[in-house]
Parts: C-alpha cells; sequence; structure tokens
C-alpha cells in the first residue's frame, strides 16, 4: 500500500505536522544561509561578498522564471486531485518539463546579456554556479508534497544533505579567490537532495512521469501564469535593490545591503511555512478561524523577536559578522526590520485568505501595486536625494506596508465572502485542461 492510498487513514492535526515539516525544510535553507554568512564576512570581505551577493539578487529573478507560479497553482490542484494517481503523474510531468524549458531560457539569458558586464572569471563562475543552485532548487518537487500535505516523508533527509553541502563551505573556502565555490556548494548540496526527494517521489508514493502533449506543457504555463506576475513583482521589490546599489555605490555597499537582507529573509523563511501549509488546508476547507488564530497567537511572537533584533542589533551583528562588518550593519538592519513586521500578515492575508474567498488575482494585483510604489520611490530618490543603501531599505519596508494595506482594504471590503467559511470548497471546474 503507497501512500496515495492511505490518505482516507491520515492522522488528525496534519495541518499541523505538514506545517513543521515545511518550515524545517524551508528554514533551514535560510539558517544555514545564516551561519555561513558571518564566517564568509570574515574570510571573504565585504566586497567578495557584494559580488556575490549581486549574483544571488539577479539570478533570484531566474527562479522567479523557472518557478513561473507553479507552486501556488500546481498545489492546489494536488490538493483537490490528490486520490487521483494518473492525474498526479500528468501535473508532475507537465511541472517538471515546463521549469526545464525555462532553465534553458534561463542559461541563454545569462550568457547573452549578463556575461558579457562581468569583470572577471570568478563573477561569471558565482553567476552560473548561483543559477545551477537555482535549477537545483526549482526542480524540487516540493508543490507535490505540499499538495498532499506529506512533507514529513522528505523533510528530514533532505536537510541532512543540506547540513553536510554546508559544513563544506568551512572546509573549502578559505581565501578571498575562492567566493565562487560558495554558490557551487550549496548546488550540489540541493542537487543531492532533490535527486533523493524524485527517488522517495518515485519508490514510496508510486508516482511516475507520464507522456504528456506540448500542448499539456502549454496549459499547465498558462495556469500558472496569474501567479508568475505577481512573483515577478515580488522579485523586483525584494531583489532590485542589490543591483541597484551594485551599479550606484559599489560591491561593498551591497554587500552590506545582503548582511542586513539576510537576516529578513531568514525570518521571512520562517514566516512562509505557515502561509505555504494553510494554503492547500484553506483552498480545501475554507476554515478562516484557523488565519485569525494564526493572527492572535503566532503574529505576537514574531512582533516580539522582531522588537529584540531591533534593539540588540549592535551586539548580535559583531557576534555573528565581526568588529569590522557587524556595525556597518546596524542601520540598514532596522530600516528593514518594519519589512519583518508586515510579512506575516501579508503572508497569512495572501493567498490562504484571499485564494479561499476566491479573490486570489487581488493576491497578485497587491504585489504589482507595492511594485509601482517600490518603483515610483526609486525614481524619485533618483531625481532627489539619490539612491543609497538607506534610502532603498526605508523603500523596501514601505513598500511592504502598501501591500499589507491593499489586501486589508480587499478583504475588509468583500468580508462577506467568508460566510460557511468551514464547508469544503467545491472543486473549479477546468474545462479544456489537462
Amino acid at each position: 500500500m503507497n501512500l496515495l492510498e492511505k490518505f482516507r487513514q491520515r492522522k488528525p492535526h496534519v495541518l499541523l505536522e505538514n506545517t513543521i515539516m515545511l518550515y524545517i525544510l524551508t528554514f533551514s535553507n535560510a539558517f544555514l544561509g545564516l551561519v555561513t554568512q558571518g564566517y564568509q564576512a570574515r574570510v571573504l570581505g565585504v566586497e567578495k561578498l557584494g559580488i556575490l551577493g549581486a549574483a544571488q539578487y539577479t539570478t533570484n529573478f531566474f527562479q522567479i522564471l523557472i518557478d513561473f507560479g507553479f507552486i501556488m497553482s500546481a498545489t492546489a490542484k494536488i490538493s483537490r486531485h490528490r486520490e487521483d494517481k494518473k492525474y498526479l503523474n500528468k501535473t508532475l510531468t507537465c511541472v517538471v518539463a515546463a521549469k526545464c524549458l525555462l532553465m534553458a531560457a534561463s542559461f541563454l539569458i545569462l550568457m547573452i546579456f549578463i556575461r558579457p558586464s562581468l569583470k572577471e572569471p570568478g563573477e561569471l563562475l558565482a553567476y552560473v554556479f548561483y543559477l545551477l543552485y537555482v535549477c537545483m532548487v526549482a526542480l524540487l518537487p516540493d508543490f507535490m508534497y505540499r499538495g498532499l500535505e506529506k512533507m514529513s516523508a522528505i523533510t528530514v533527509r533532505a536537510v541532512l544533505v543540506k547540513v553536510f553541502a554546508t559544513a563544506m563551505v568551512f572546509v573549502f573556502v578559505q581565501k578571498p579567490e575562492d567566493y565562487y565555490l560558495v554558490p557551487l556548494i550549496s548546488a550540489i548540496g540541493n542537487a543531492a537532495a532533490t535527486l533523493f526527494v524524485y527517488w522517495h517521489l518515485f519508490s514510496r508514493i508510486g508516482l511516475r512521469f507520464a507522456k504528456v502533449s506540448f500542448r499539456d506543457i502549454w496549459l499547465e504555463i498558462k495556469d500558472a501564469s496569474q501567479f508568475f506576475l505577481s512573483k515577478v513583482s515580488a522579485a523586483i521589490n525584494s531583489n532590485l535593490n542589490g543591483i541597484l546599489l551594485k551599479n550606484v555605490a559599489g560591491p561593498a555597499a551591497t554587500g552590506l545591503y545582503s548582511n542586513a537582507d539576510k537576516v529578513i529573509s531568514t525570518a521571512r523563511s520562517g514566516m512562509s511555512p505557515i502561509s505555504d501549509s494553510l494554503y492547500p488546508h484553506m483552498m480545501k476547507h475554507r476554515n478562516f478561524k484557523l488565519i485569525k488564530k494564526a493572527m492572535l497567537y503566532l503574529y505576537p511572537v514574531i512582533l516580539a523577536g522582531c522588537a529584540v533584533v531591533f534593539l540588540f542589533a549592535p551586539w548580535l551583528l559583531e557576534v555573528w559578522l565581526g568588529e569590522e562588518v557587524g556595525p556597518q550593519v546596524v542601520l540598514p538592519l532596522r530600516l528593514l526590520i518594519p519589512a519583518a513586521v508586515f510579512t506575516f500578515p501579508n503572508y497569512v492575508l495572501g493567498y490562504p485568505t484571499l485564494g479561499a474567498m476566491g479573490l486570489a488575482k487581488y493576491a497578485n494585483i497587491s504585489v504589482a501595486f507595492g511594485t509601482v510604489v517600490y518603483l515610483v520611490g526609486v525614481g524619485v530618490s533618483f531625481l532627489t536625494w539619490g539612491i543609497n543603501l538607506v534610502s532603498l531599505c526605508v523603500l523596501t519596508s514601505l513598500t511592504d506596508f502598501a501591500i499589507l494595506v491593499f489586501r486589508l482594504v480587499v478583504i475588509v471590503r468583500n468580508r462577506h465572502l467568508m460566510s460557511g467559511s468551514e464547508e469544503p470548497q467545491k472543486p473549479v471546474k477546468e474545462a479544456k485542461k489537462l
């Protein structure tokens, strides 16, 4: 009996279990990166960190392109059709095939448009290895496990592989010239974790790749496109800062920003699994009481954590990054902390809430609205006091606040759609799809 045949006998509290496992899997990447960041700051220096930061921020756009919103569209489909093995096989194949096509396009874009601007071979290797890392992350079929609400099956072993890869950074990165090895080691670790997950998916859950047509793949891409536009907007909001700073203020400013942003990104990674696990559950059950409980019981803890980091930032950063780099990161980190404060309500009130209300398009529109606010702010900064580390950090927090206000307004104005919230949502008819 495989796992698909056991879903009717699932244990209670599967949402809690799935949230914890998804938290561990998602947060492990950010936390392990946080662990090595302090070592990298001491060994590589701020400028090399800036080069790595710019490479990572650039390839994050490729990650958005490759993911293309499948994590939302495919997860919802898997959640609705979790007992239809043929449907699962077809969805898995279409998503993986679509991602492979987008990976090929990403490498072409990197070599044709970005490579000419890179000054040294090590810098090109950093971009290539970060793109390989992005590809390995994108190939992880976590949308399948999220939709099936069975994250515990893969979490522990995948995290152990990543821990081993992280340890290798301390072994092989010994001098500034070794900076390009950081993304290479991360790519190798994630490749090993991805291989394990596919072994588990095929041998334990019983899924297989199926024969699909190009039309099937195209329809899968089309279904994900509404989420892709939202992801692109979010990528602009979160990654353009590092790229702008490298070109306007130099790699040292990017290095300082990337250190501060690493803390905020880790905090976001700690919050996103709650939203990610709520999403398939809410799409199926529309239990809005869970949203209220998350805001009442979890959000105060997050606010307390943000306050502690704000108050003790000088000491914490000096311990983490060293006496030379740490004090320079205090101001940008404190300016970015409001973004962390707004992150949790933005996550929970986004796709889990608006999607369950049948208003998922407004979750996408809100991010686009935030992008407009961000780009207008960049333009104003350029024309007045100039683009610098301080102005971009303030603008990041303002953008997250604008998105939150937009979502709150939509929810309040459409609160009548929450009636009958504990009734399971009827499957959406998917004409001419798959």
